[in-house]
């Protein structure tokens, strides 16, 4: 008998629709958003006030996972239109495992979220054997008074990235290979590398989309900006236009990328947010910029029929494994 197996990794959307998400069905009122492609959040409705929930793993990095699962848990918060306030996390723990390195780890998550103003209210630590290195996991609550969905973007609606891709891949390929990073930076690229840390969060950026009238928003994870983008879309109906030399690539991720022959456009980008934007979107670049986050415009919602692919004619395909693991 023939088994499916399948590849490191998010499973692909067809995976996850034809084995995972069909056995799902919603029968609760007071659920507004449950799981589909592309949500990373579910909605829930508790009278005049919507709570919004939503869970990732860390499973790929080492050094510095307690700050990107925090970062990534609340930029799933923050990309829905909430405010996330706390957090639930469970360590899984390999056997032997150094006690001052979990020490580390929970000071590092602690200090992350207090930053954010976010309390860790809970959780589970144990060791197992069902592991062979550290395994963080957060449930990530917010609340907000309107929630951002996917249904609501048109043809004609413009696609806007902040920061530049590869900021998250950069981090971690540097981080778990640093002799590799020794080798191939400069002195001045290690020390802006350090910076980068600070610019996991998407917080501050989908605040100030939200309060621009952004239709959608979507944090780029696992599949980079192309997987992220194809979600979006996806998700919405549409197709959707990129241009290609519109998508800015962070210097480092760049370099590291040419080194292990990686496709920036798909590597795990969590620091930057896609948003979708009706009408002129001048007003909301700027916006960003005069709080000191780079953005640009990369593309265009269109009719369904016209698909998913950049002005080059490239198609864009739909996210598969992460060009992180070719490394990892």
């Amino acid at each position: 008998m023939r088994k499916n197996f399948v590849e490191i990794g998010k499973l692909t959307n067809e995976q996850l629709s034809k084995i995972v998400l069909n056995k799902l069905h919603i029968t609760r009122k007071e659920v507004l958003i449950g799981s589909g492609v592309g949500v990373d959040c579910a909605a829930l409705d508790f009278g005049g006030q919507y709570c919004v929930l939503s869970t990732d793993p860390i499973t790929a990095a080492e050094q510095g996972a307690g700050a990107l699962a925090v970062h990534i848990s609340a930029n799933d918060i923050a990309a829905s239109g909430g405010e996330p306030f706390a957090m639930l996390v469970t360590i899984l723990l390999p056997p032997q495992y150094d006690l001052e390195h979990l020490s580390n780890m929970m000071q590092e998550i602690y200090e992350e979220a207090h930053k954010l103003n976010i309390d860790i209210v809970g959780g589970h630590t144990e060791v197992t054997e069902a592991v062979n290195k550290a395994v963080i996991s957060v449930a990530a609550i917010g609340k907000t008074d309107r929630i951002l969905q996917y249904s609501d973007i048109r043809p004609g609606d413009h696609l806007i990235l902040t920061k530049s891709c590869g900021i998250e891949g950069a981090l971690i390929l540097c981080g778990d290979h640093p002799q590799m990073a020794e080798h191939l930076l400069s002195e001045q690229e290690r020390a802006q590398l350090k910076g980068m840390k600070e610019a996991l969060s998407v917080v501050k950026e989908a605040g100030i989309a939200k309060k621009m009238g952004a239709v959608a928003m979507h944090d780029i994870t696992e599949g980079g900006v192309y997987g992220a983008a194809h979600e979006v879309a996806e998700a919405a109906g549409l197709g959707l236009l990129l241009r290609k030399g519109n998508i800015p690539v962070n210097a480092i991720a760049g370099k590291v990328c040419a080194h292990y022959g990686l496709e920036p456009y798909r590597l795990i980008s969590s620091g930057s947010l896609l948003i979708v934007q009706h009408g002129d979107e001048a007003p909301l670049l700027e916006a960003l910029r005069e709080q000191g986050i780079e953005a640009a415009c990369i593309g265009e919602f269109m009719s369904p029929e016209y698909g998913i692919c950049t002005d080059c004619g490239e198609t864009i395909s739909p996210p598969t494994q992460d060009e992180l693991f070719k490394v990892k």
